[in-house]
Order: structure tokens, then sequence, then C-alpha cells
């Protein structure tokens, strides 16, 4: 007979399903903030480390140097830039996207509305055009656009971006419109809208 138990054996503790759920759930919830919050941290250190580099490079006298504008229907160069992007609904959610008043492409749902994501005009930008997105940010944007709380991971989102690319190339437009970066994300490169103030001066 084994002491404090039974001739069968020491009896097994008695387990909360319930509330070992709950406590599961709630760690899980816990471990989410602090990978966003980790997250947020470090695409602020990554934006601080692109300011900084240009900064330093300016007063170097080695200022980053700027690529040349070119407008869309220019396939060749570097860095592709346009002053107005617009896009008008079509049939079974699709859209008409133009640049420049001129180059037009039919975009199906999903590019429609990465190519809205990367075209945003919000947040603080480096330069005169749009603010970059980060892949993340992106991923999460499109979940609720488009998928409804399905995952859009990274690897969806880089195939994407390289359909959106196709699909301005055999527009005759520039893949280039589409700049992604590893440390800062995706955007689309089109001029930032100049606030009123500006544009009356």
């Amino acid at each position: 007979m084994v002491p404090g138990g039974s001739e069968g054996g020491a009896r097994k503790p008695r387990v909360n399903v319930a509330r070992s759920l709950k406590d599961i759930i709630k760690d899980v919830e816990r471990l989410e903030r602090r990978r966003r919050k980790d997250q947020e941290t470090t695409e602020r250190v990554r934006w601080d480390l692109y300011v900084v580099e240009n900064a330093l490079a300016e007063q170097a006298g080695a200022a980053l140097p700027r690529r040349p504008r070119r407008t869309a229907g220019a396939a060749e160069g570097p860095a592709p830039t346009v002053r107005d992007f617009q896009m008008r609904e079509a049939a079974g959610g699709a859209a008409f996207a133009a640049f420049d008043h001129a180059g037009q492409v039919k975009l199906p749902p999903a590019l429609k509305e990465l190519a809205a994501i990367l075209a945003a005009d919000e947040g603080e930008s480096p330069d005169d055009l749009v603010a970059w997105k980060s892949f993340d940010r992106c991923c999460e944007w499109l979940e609720k656009r488009l998928h409804r709380g399905r995952k859009v991971d990274r690897h969806a989102l880089a195939q994407l971006i390289w359909r959106l690319r196709k699909a301005l190339a055999a527009a005759g437009l520039a893949r280039g419109l589409i700049e992604s970066v590893p440390a800062l994300g995706a955007r689309m490169r089109l001029q930032r809208a100049q606030p009123a103030a500006l544009r009356a001066g």
C-alpha cells in the first residue's frame, strides 16, 4: 500500500481544464502584445537610423544622390516617379488605375487593395514621396481589407508585390514604381500631395 494513497497507486491531481485554457490564452495574448511592442520599437529604430544616415551624409557633403524624375511610361531608369495616381472601380471588385493621367492598368481586387495601401499619403517620409509602409503593416491592412480574418504573411505579400509589378510592366509602365526595401518596407513612388498653403505660396 502506498503511503497517503491507495492500493491502486497515488491519485493524479485533478486539472481544471477551463482554467488552464484561460491561463494559456492569457499567456499567448501577453506574448502577442510583447511581440507587437518589440516590432513597433524595431520600426522606430530603423526609421531613426535611416534619418541619421541621410543627415550624416549631408553634413559630410555627400548627400545621397536623388535619382532623376521620370514619367510613368518610362520603363528605363532606376527610379521612376509619378505625380498623380487615381483608381476607379470596375466590375467584380477590380479597378482601373491611372498614373499621371496617362498610363492605365486594370487591377484585380487583391492588387487594387495593395496599390491603395502603397499609395496612401500618410505618416512621415524622408523625402517628397509617400511614406514607407512596413511589410507587417501591409499584411495587417490586407487582412482587414481583403481576406476578412485570413492570415496574410510576408510570403503572400511578396507574391502580391511581384504580381503588381508584373501588371504594371504588362501595361507598359515601370516596375520600379513599386519600391521595396527590407529595412523600410514598401511604397509606391508617388509624390506627396503638398499642403494647400504651399500650393498657394
